[in-house]
Parts: structure tokens; sequence; C-alpha cells
């Protein structure tokens, strides 16, 4: 062992610390280029609101040479193009771009596209210009044709005019080329932006619908024939919307859908919503982003799609501009404005949200839409400040696509300070000097800069874990800049992935990649007028694990990456097979291969792969409508955040009940769905042949105010059928209104019923959850009945009871008895409850769960109630949303599934970092003042921004004057340290949905479920054996909408189907497979003679599983 040691003593420490990433300096590339911004009265951002944007990339082996070359577009720089010169380890490039006649027309360049646009074997360059020009003329651009190599440098002529391509007075972004009518040449989709911000709210409808060709995207056809340039403008016709509103910023081509067509993915800033246009196979595309996505970025800029996942399914990352430390957030982050985001619903937006979004393919539903679930945040890759481009590629070998995401932006256009307070001053002054035109340079000077570092985040690689880990520093990406494009290739030839980037006014940065492994790289020869085989899709499998990646260069933000297709192959070693698609259908197949550089050739394939028929799917899905439940739930238009100005989310939208039971006696279950507040329940009646009718008697209607939030059927009167108890909830009313009230209606045997008024105490106080036993072994049905929270006066808890059932033949009668069991007065903000016998002791004990509160178990001593507090129930504080009660291991007593909020936000508590609210009177108001801390970093800061916090206690405006003096408080800098310690709190420490394992008399054991079930919140679970191997499966479903603007919808799920492979470990099976596409706000679900289950959507319609298995 000492000579071990001293030989690992004697090994470089290089080796050990050597990050994976070295940026080589200026003069050992050889690419000195700088895109410098020199601002000035007639050139800065007041003028050019794009000003920042930056400029573009693009990678190409220009020279034939087989190597990668480099071109970058400037903005009032001339273009460059760098032959690359590399030779073994070094790269080195050479400028030569007088030679090759690249400078340009020395106007505004942007976006960069390399594509062989002319079919005859060499890859031109298409540029994209914009920039601040009155006149139309000074907006060309421009396609340079690659003419062939002279005296060893590639020369290119400029033809944009001849081909129909120079897009005169366009503010365009990026090209992408591809060939979406599959007659083998290429097409183009021209991305382009507006030049001004409009009212979002005047004239929406007339601007969407009004064509605007130099702000508004276009494509166009390729009608030359062999040999021609000769493209045609086919916006219109081919169904691409082309407004004013549009301001384009990435555009990127993939067979979403994986239908064998191409499809788009297109980012807007500001209002107007992303683009995903599905190509429907006859020349024209059909807009089907509300189909597909439940909400997107709210500024999106750069985008890329890939399969992170290794899956077989093309993913799609969007950036925005949410920072990652709190001093940035709250220096830009206003007011949280929910009447804005909603009256942009209104007037035909959709939902949109500030941060990254990365966008889990789940494969195509029953009506033929790709879905997708949206787990940025669970991923780790939301928050990467003003982002422009991400890529994502294998950076390190391992079989898995890292990402990188540039970073910055000049001067901080959005700082709150600058815009409230700097602009206002000067206007202000300027307005006292007689000039009203205050948006000058001077005010420009006055504007924040800041350098910010670049990401990466290294892919943490494993079947059903969607995690990235943020290694920029350790993988030596640490360079402080105002980055913007990027691209990456292969540019030394040694089987690894190297980068470079763009900054406005620095150098360009070349990282070379250190990984020392060596990968597989597939370059593609394709046939006609697709020399580079834009479109084919390429299927690597080894060790285990499939890759898949489709060949279309353009990606990221304004640049064209290698067109070469790299696979790492981690531990494999090689790969066992290679499957390769191609544009005309043909396929290539290959085993055993070996890293390094294989070349293929497309008029060397073979026939077309012969179609492999999709299973047929566990459940059918249809509206429960279908089946005769016509009821469809209808929140009312009241608005907590107006009321209780901090809430974290909306607690008036907890519905709808839903119940299910034998009402009549005839062996079918039948079904209650309650209503939201002044809308009636209703109570469907099951018949032999499945469908459902409206029971005659509704006697719940009297009850319409109400908002009901829960329900079970149980015998109250021992008469042998069921009877209905309805929870009242809600937030809408004031503490200790009638309408909380309860109701309890009594079955006359054969499904008629009657609400019985005094039977139950008043009970007026916002309840949740129920659930029945026979507490007090006297052979009837007793009552836990769980509060929620104190109208106004959030997080306290409403108070929840225990009723004994007291009933005496016809005379039913509940009393509420907690006030000699106190531990269960309040027990916190209860949302699930069930009675089972956790001891043997053939008593009923209780176990709940809640709203930042812990998991809590009560044992039934046979006179009261004492809690439990066990070991490992301790910091399970969350935000629970039920329990479901199960025998997972076969071992004879109940395991526990709980649903939990889920990992997919902002929030990442831990037991020693929970989120945390503080509550208490801060301001001597009258009013309780909720502040929800988290932790950013080291520190736990209040989420609320000034604004918000401002709007709930306006004495803080004499404290907090600028953004910047509440940018870094804490919360016992807000309020004293005294103030703090005297509040109470209510914390949030485990955020996972899960199994508890009973391990008998109390005693637990946590089973944390998949990620897939971590995406968002679970509201609904069904435990049952769906496939007939003697094991319990799982079905959860779920999605919180209501949360605060700045937190944004929770709503990745579709519904998670979980096998259970072993005790306590489930598998996650895709959605195609199983035929749950379960989208919306899930309250409950119930499972209906062990055939169908029947789940509720909140503000929708219930929906029918139909088990087919």
């Amino acid at each position: 062992m000492g000579k071990l040691y001293y030989l690992l003593f004697l090994l470089p420490f290089s080796v050990f610390s050597q990050p994976v990433f070295r940026k080589l300096p200026p003069k050992e590339t050889g690419v000195s280029f700088i895109n410098r911004i020199e601002e000035n009265d007639s050139l800065h951002i007041f003028r050019y609101e794009y000003l920042y944007n930056g400029n573009g990339i693009g990678i190409g082996d220009f020279n034939a040479d087989g190597k990668p070359d480099l071109f970058i577009s400037g903005n009032t720089v001339p273009n460059k193009l760098y032959l690359n010169r590399s030779q073994e380890s070094s790269i080195a490039f050479e400028d030569v771009t007088h030679k090759a006649k690249l400078e340009g027309n020395g106007k505004w360049a942007t976006g960069v596209s390399v594509a062989d646009v002319n079919g005859d074997g060499l890859p031109d360059i298409y540029v994209c210009h914009s920039g601040f020009y009155r006149k139309l003329s000074d907006k060309n651009n421009e396609l340079f044709i690659n003419q062939g190599v002279k005296g060893g440098v590639p020369v290119f002529k400029e033809m944009a005019v001849d081909a129909g391509l120079n897009a005169i007075g366009s503010q365009s972004t990026q090209a992408a080329f591809f060939d979406y009518d599959k007659d083998g040449d290429l097409d183009m989709f021209l991305l382009n932006h507006s030049n001004h911000t409009v009212n979002p709210f005047l004239n929406t409808r007339e601007m969407r619908a009004t064509p605007n060709p130099y702000f508004g995207n276009r494509l166009f056809e390729n009608v030359g024939g062999k040999g021609k340039l000769k493209f045609q403008d086919v916006t219109q016709k081919a169904g691409i919307i082309n407004n004013a509103l549009n301001f384009g910023l990435s555009v990127v081509v993939a067979d979403i859908n994986q239908d064998g067509w191409p499809d788009l993915y297109t980012t807007s800033d500001y209002t107007e919503v992303d683009c995903y246009y599905v190509n429907n196979r006859n020349g024209t595309f059909t807009e089907s982003l509300r189909k597909s996505f439940t909400h997107v970025s709210r500024f999106s800029m750069g985008a890329d799609v890939a399969d992170f996942n290794n899956d077989g399914l093309p993913d799609v990352l969007t950036l925005d501009m949410l920072p990652e430390d709190n001093h940035r957030q709250k220096l830009l982050k206003g007011p949280d404005m929910y009447d804005q985001y909603h009256l942009l619903l209104d007037s035909g937006y959709y939902h949109q949200n500030m941060r990254n979004m990365l966008h889990l393919n789940r494969g195509v539903d029953g009506a033929g839409n790709v879905r997708f679930s949206e787990i940025g945040q669970l991923a780790g890759i939301s928050n990467t400040d003003w982002s422009w481009a991400g890529l994502m590629a294998d950076l390190d070998n391992d079989g898995w696509k890292d990402l990188l995401i540039t970073n910055g932006y000049l001067r901080d256009f959005t700082n709150m300070d600058f815009l409230k307070y700097t602009v206002a001053d000067e206007q202000m002054k300027e307005a006292g000097k007689g000039n009203l035109n205050f948006k000058t340079y001077d005010l420009v000077q006055k504007m924040p800069s800041n350098k910010l570092r670049n990401y990466l985040f290294r892919n943490t690689g494993a079947p059903g874990s969607f995690g990235f880990e943020d290694v920029s520093e350790k993988w030596g990406m640490n360079e402080l800049a105002v980055s913007n494009a990027a691209a990456f290739a292969d540019f030394d030839g040694d089987g690894d992935l190297d980068m470079v980037i763009s900054h406005i006014n620095d150098p360009v940065s070349i990282y070379q990649n250190q990984t020392g492994k060596k990968g597989l790289t597939l370059r593609l020869q394709g046939i006609n007028g697709n020399s580079q085989a834009f479109g084919a899709k390429a299927r690597v499998y080894a060790g285990g694990a499939m890759q898949y990646a489709e060949l279309y260069p353009v990606r990221g933000y304004q640049s064209t990456v290698t067109t070469d297709l790299h696979f790492g192959l981690g531990q494999a070693g090689t790969a066992d097979s290679v499957m390769i698609e191609w544009p005309s259908g043909k396929t290539t197949a290959l085993t055993n291969v070996t890293p390094g550089l294989v070349l293929l050739k497309e008029a060397e394939g073979k026939g077309s792969q012969p179609h492999t028929p999709a299973p047929m799917p566990w459940f059918r899905q249809a509206a429960a409508q279908e089946a005769g439940i016509d009821f469809v739930h209808k929140e009312n238009d009241f608005v907590d955040f107006k009321v209780e100005v901090l809430l974290p989310y909306q607690l008036s939208r907890l519905g709808p009940a839903l119940a299910k039971g034998d009402v009549n006696g005839d062996g079918l279950d039948d079904v209650y769905l309650g209503g939201a507040s002044h809308q009636f329940g209703v109570l469907y009646i099951q018949k032999q042949d499945g469908t459902f009718e409206g029971a005659a008697a509704q006697p719940w209607r009297q009850n319409v105010v109400c908002e009901e939030v829960n329900a079970l059927f149980f015998d109250a009167d021992r008469d042998g059928d069921l009877d209905l108890y309805v929870v009242s909830g809600g937030n809408e009313f004031d503490e200790n209104a009638p309408e909380y009230r309860d109701h309890l209606y009594l079955n006359d045997g054969k499904g008629a019923f009657r609400e019985e008024v005094l039977a139950l105490p008043s009970m007026r106080n916002p309840k949740q959850c129920i659930t029945a036993a026979d507490v007090d072994g006297d052979g009837d049905l007793d009552l836990f009945v769980g509060g929620r929270a104190v109208p106004g006066s959030f997080p306290m808890p409403a108070r929840s009871y225990l009723l004994r059932n007291d009933s005496q033949g016809a005379q039913v009668k509940f009393t509420d008895i907690t006030a000699g069991v106190p531990a269960l007065l309040n027990p916190g903000m209860v949302t699930a409850a069930i009675f089972t016998d956790l001891n043997a002791d053939k008593k009923p004990d209780l176990l709940l769960a809640g709203d930042w509160m812990p998991v809590t178990t009560f044992k039934n001593t046979g006179t009261t109630f004492e809690n439990q507090s066990v070991d490992v129930l301790k910091d399970s504080d969350g935000m629970w949303a039920t329990i479901e009660a199960a025998d997972l291991d076969g071992d004879g007593d109940a395991d526990f599934i709980l649903g939990n909020a889920g990992l997919n936000s902002q929030y990442k508590p831990t037991q020693d970092r929970p989120v945390t609210v503080y509550y208490d009177d801060f301001d001597g108001n009258g009013v309780v003042d909720p502040i929800c801390t988290y932790y950013i970093g080291e520190k736990s800061y209040p989420m609320f921004s000034r604004d918000e916090m401002l709007d709930q206690m306006t004495a803080l405006k004499r404290k907090y004057t600028s953004y910047a003096g509440y940018s870094d408080a804490t919360i016992e800098d807000v309020f004293g340290k005294d103030a703090v310690e005297k509040s109470r709190k209510v914390y949030c420490k485990e955020l996972r949905s899960m199994v508890l394992e009973n391990l008998g008399d109390f005693g637990f054991k946590r089973h944390a479920l998949p990620d897939v079930a971590q995406f968002s919140r679970t509201s609904g679970i069904i435990a049952q054996d769906l496939n007939g191997d003697a094991k319990t499966d799982l079905v959860l479903l779920g999605n919180f909408s209501p949360y605060r603007v700045q937190l944004g919808p929770c709503d990745a799920s579709v519904g998670a189907v979980l096998k259970q492979v072993a005790p306590f470990r489930f598998e996650a099976l895709p959605p195609s497979e199983t035929g749950v596409w379960a989208g919306g706000d899930i309250r409950s679900a119930v499972l209906l003679n062990k055939k169908r289950i029947l789940f509720t959507v909140n503000d929708d319609q219930p929906v029918l599983l139909e088990w087919k298995k």
C-alpha cells in the first residue's frame, strides 16, 4: 500500500486537477476577433433595442481538408474566416477573410448559417443582417456561395439577390436551411424580429393577423432545381405566422414528433409566444405550441433541440434571463403582475415565465400531439441570468449530453433602480431645462454594466434521472465576459468537442477539450441537393444505452455547429451498433464500431427500415362526458392575492371534491363531484353498461355557495347504506363565515339523499380532508376532518375536528370532542388523513400530512390520541397533498404512498436548509404578514421582490428606498433579529413524493419515488396491480397551477405510471406505453369497480382512464 501511495505521489498533480477545458490565448490560436461595439449619441440601446444581442458563429469545412473551419460575423466590424491549421494537440487558425472575399457589406451582421445551399458539395455561408437603419436598402442579408479552393483558400461569391434570399429591409436574426418538403434540396426558414415594442393589449388580434415581411418570420422554398439558385417566398401559403409582434431570437429544426418530417421551434422575446410548427407533410405547417407545451419562457432567447436523457425523443431547451443569485434577482424583479399576466392570457397570449425551460419530450398522445413536461427547475438549469446560446452535447464523452449556456448583457437594461429612478430623475432634470427628449447617450452611460460567467452543466447521466450538475469552474469555465454566440466542433481532431464563444468587446474564446477520452464521430455525406444529409438521424447503441441525434447544425443562438455527429461512449469502449436513417428513407447499419471518425454515405444506404407498430397502451383515456358524467368544474373569479398579497399560491382553487360509493346497492360504484363556490355538485349513478346518469334528486344544490373540496361516502347512521359527507373549504370568505359549514346527507337506501342539518357541529372554518373509522370501538364510524388555513392569516392553520358519532336510531348526531384530544386541535394545515392501525392493537390510529407540516402519526390509546414523534418522520415537513394506503410488500400491513409538491420548483429545501414562512404582524397593522424565505446559495432570503414586500408593508418604503438597498437583505435585516425570533414559523424540508414502508409499531422507512414522480405536485394516487404480476403498481396524478406569477404553474405531469419491480422499487413507464396523458390541475382520483380510474380536474371536466390490460 505504501508503494501505491508513493507512485500516486509521483504522478503530476495536473492529472487530478486538470479541468476539462483550457481557454486558449489568441496568440496561440490566431483568432483575435473582437465583436466591438462603441456606443455614441447615434448608436445606443434607446435607438436600437437589440444593440447588445451579439454576432454569430459558423462552423464548416470550407476548404474540404477534413477540418472544421471558423466563420464569425461582426456587428460593427468586418466578418472573419479562419481556416483550421491545427496540428496534433494544438488548435490554430489562419485568417483568410480578405482572400476569401467574406468581409461582408459592412452592415450589422447577426446570425450565421452554414449549409451547402446549391448542392455542389461545398458549404456556403448565409449571413443575416439587422440594425438601426432608416433605409430598407441598408438591411440586406448575404449569401456567400463557395466557389472552391483557389490558391489554398476557399473563395466565395455573394449571390443573395440572385437566389432571392437577400430579404431586403428585414430585421433578421438567423436562417435555417432544411428540406421541409422532402424534395431533395434545401429550403430556408428566416427568423426576423420587430424593431420596436408594441402595446400588447392594443389591436392585438389585428396585428397578429397582419403580415409583415420585415419583422415577421418567413419561409422560402427552393425552386431552382439541380445546380440553380432560386428561392420563392411561401410564408403565407405554408402557414407560417408573419406579423410585427414577433421578436425572433432562435430557430431550431428537428423532427420533434418523430413522424419523419422536419418541424420547427422558434423563440420570441417579450409578450409574443414561441412557435412550434408541425410539418403537415404537404408543404404546410400547423402552429401547435398550445397542444404540446404547457408553458414557455417569457423572454425566450437561445434554443436547442436534442435528446438529453437518451430515450430516443428530441427534447427542447429555451433560455431566458432569471439570475442565479439573490442580489441580481432582487435588482431585476419588480411586482408579481398577476393582473397583467391574466390580461395577456385573455388577449390571446400564452403562459410564459421568466426562466430557462427544459421541455422533456414524452411522446405522441392519443390525439396525435407530441407532449412535453417542462422540468428545467428539477434539472437545475433554470437560472443562468441573461442567457443566449444553449447547446446540448456530450462534452466529457461519458455517453450523456451536457449543456453549455452563454450569458451576459452589456448593460443591465432591466435594472429596476435604473428603470424606476435613474430614468425618472433624468427626465425631471431635462424637463426642467425644457428638454423632454431624455433618452440620450448620457442616460445610457448611467446604466449599470456587469460581466458574468458562462455555465457548463454536466449531465449526471442515469436512466430515469434528469439532473445536471453545475461544473462551470471545475471544467474551466470561469471567464467573466458579455457572451452571446457559441458553437462546438472537434477542432484538433482528438475525438472530443472543443468550443468557441463570442463576446462583446472581448476577444473570441476558444476552449480546447482535454477530457482525454475519444468519442465516436459520424461524418455523413448526402445525395442530390442535400449533400450534407441535413435531417439524417443516428442511433448509437453502447453500454446498454441508446443515444439519438439528428443532423441540423443551426442550434443555440445565431450560430451553426459542426455537421459531424458526436457520441461519447463512456465505459463501453465500442458501440455495439450504429443505425443511420437517411433523409431519403434509406438506412445504414454498422456493428462493433470503435471510437474515431467514421465516414458514411447516403448513396450506399440500404432500403428503409420496416415500421414497428406501437404496442397497445394499458389505458384508454377519454373525457368522462363520454360515459355520461357531464360535470364541468368552474372556478369563480375570486383572486386570493388581492386579499393576501404575499400568499405563495391561491387556497381558493383546491376543488373539486370527488367521492365514490355504491349508493343504491346494485354493486356498481357511483360518484359525487363537488362544485366550486356558487356551483352545485352532482351525484352520478352508474348503470349496468358502465355509463352514468345524474341522480333524480340533488339536494346539495341548496348549498351552492360553499366551496366543496372533499367528500366521503360512509354509513353515518348504521342503516347499511352509504351516506354523504361534503367538506367545505376554500379561502373566499371571512373567518367564521357560514359558507365554511360542512354538510351531511343521509341516504334512504335507494340512492336518494336528504340533508341532516343538525347532525354536525357548526365548524365555520376552511377544511380540506376527511377520514372515517370506529375510533371508540362502539360499532359506528367516527370522523376526523382536517382544517386548512385561517382566511386572511396564512399560514395559520384552521382548527381540525375529531367528531364522535353519537347517533341513536334515526337521530344522527356527531359531537366535536377535539377539545379533549388537544393533539388534534391544530396539527397543521392538514390536506390528507387516514385512519389505520399502526401498532396491531386493533385500534385505528391516525396518519396526517399537510401543507408546511410534517407527516405525523397519532396513537389511539382508547381514550385519546397521542402524537408519536418517530425519528424517520422528523424533518418531513413538506407540501403534502394526499395519502394512499396499500400493502406494497405483501407483508399484511398497509404501507403509505404520499403525494408532495415535487422537485420541479425554485424551492430546493433540505433538512438543514428549509423553506421557511415566518409569520406575525411585523408592521403592527393588525394583519398577519407571511414572509416566505428560501436558500439561494449559502443564505436564506425572502422570496419576494421589493415591490411585493412594499405592497404588503408600506412602512418599509422608508427603509428600502432603492432596489439595490434591498437586494442583499435577509429577513433579519428587514425586521430585526428579535422580531424574527419571536415570530411563528412553518417549514418545508421535503418536497419529494414518496412511500413510507410500514415496519410496525409506528416504525417507517422512507423510499423516494422515481424522478418522474417529482415533476409536479401529486394529488391523486391509485394503487393497483396493473400488469398481473402480483405486485402493486402506482398511478400518480397531479399538477398545481395557482402559484404566484413569478413561480409559475407546476404542470409538468402527464400522469406517472410506476411499475413495481421489487418491494418499494418502482420503474416509470413512458406514457406512450401506458396511454396515460393526464394533464391539467388534477385534484383527486378514484378507482371504479377495479376497471376504470376517474380523476377530477380543477376548472375543467373530469377524465376517465379505462384499464385495458
